[in-house]
């Protein structure tokens, strides 16, 4: 992938209304080259209807295609009526059956395998918070730093081994946050020094582990930028790309929750979060607002508002990416 404008749509992973595509929705993911596409509960009710226009969609555009899916198990999952059950990562993690997870999990890579899906926004590597209702709550694995690493190493490979893409979440830690970023804009008060002695370790357990790339959330460290993570060059480049480092695609949360509109409206702040340094800008299923955001983003790529710098290392990450897609 070079950084010719054509390419613009490959930078982004979209996700529509309707349970199934229409062809307004098909056709504009066909003709802007769109990057992938985000499957929600609605859209995996009917898992064969699924199988059969993925199946369809992929054949007609003839070119890889991002199919991501959040299936973490427990309360995260939209795949649910006659599916392989995987529990909540806690549970896993709690038990510290390795041999118990690898088992579920592998039926549940196989059987999406078998659907369409190819990307898996998974392993959840923040670390736990013991304090009552935090947003996490079962999602995380442990409190405990090396049961993360060993259960964020076992899904990497068992995706991997089974054909699909990874994500590791929510850079840099919503572990010892408030707020939910579906909802508000979550909030840290712990210093830099704090993200890098716990927070960031696992992050980079998990690409040490060969993990597909890194979800960025949103979230306000006022004590060390006063620009939250989703666009700050900071903390995106500089911590992830630069520190870590981070070679592969670095991925927004979605750009459409509540936590995202309390920064600023969606057009601007997909332009700044791709000037920090993501590379792959999410949306969920408000089709209309992510068209518009894409407009403007193609307008700011035309008149120069990204160096070519930039544009060429988004290129590269990306192009990474979809080279990996086994179908």
């Amino acid at each position: 992938m070079d950084v010719d404008s054509k390419n613009i749509g490959k930078l982004f992973i979209v996700s529509f209304p309707e349970k199934i595509p229409g062809d307004d929705t098909l056709y504009f993911i066909q003709d802007n080259l769109i990057g992938g596409i985000i499957l929600f509960a609605d859209h995996c009710r009917d898992q064969d209807s699924l199988k059969s226009w993925l199946a369809d969609f992929k054949k007609t555009i003839g070119r890889p295609l991002l199919v991501a899916i959040d299936q973490e198990g427990g309360r995260v999952r939209r795949f649910r009526h006659s599916f392989p059950i995987l529990e909540a990562p806690r549970y896993y993690g709690h038990k510290g059956d390795l041999s118990l997870y690898r088992s579920d999990l592998a039926r549940v890579c196989e059987r999406m395998y078998e659907i369409g899906i190819n990307f898996n926004l998974v392993p959840t590597v923040d670390l736990f918070d013991s304090g009552d209702k935090h947003v996490l709550e079962t999602r995380t694995f442990s409190d405990d730093p090396e049961v993360v690493d060993r259960f964020a190493k076992a899904t990497i490979d068992i995706h991997k081994d089974q054909g699909l893409l990874t994500c590791a979440k929510h850079f840099p830690g919503l572990g010892r946050t408030h707020g939910d970023p579906h909802e508000v804009l979550a909030a840290s008060d712990l210093t830099e020094d704090d993200f890098h002695k716990v927070e960031l370790p696992p992050f980079k357990k998990a690409i040490e582990a060969g993990v597909d790339s890194i979800m960025v959330t949103h979230l306000s460290i006022p004590k060390v930028d006063d620009k939250p993570a989703i666009v700050s060059e900071k903390i995106i480049t500089g911590w992830l790309k630069e520190s870590l480092p981070c070679q592969e695609a670095v991925i927004t949360d979605d750009l459409l929750m509540a936590g995202a509109a309390d920064i600023e409206p969606v057009e601007r702040l997909t332009i700044k979060s791709f000037a920090a340094g993501a590379d792959l800008l999410l949306f969920g299923q408000d089709l209309k607002k992510a068209r518009k955001a894409i407009e403007v983003f193609a307008e700011n790529w035309h008149e120069g508002s990204f160096s070519r710098e930039r544009q060429q290392d988004a290129a590269k990450r990306v192009d990474r990416l979809m080279k990996k897609i086994v179908f």
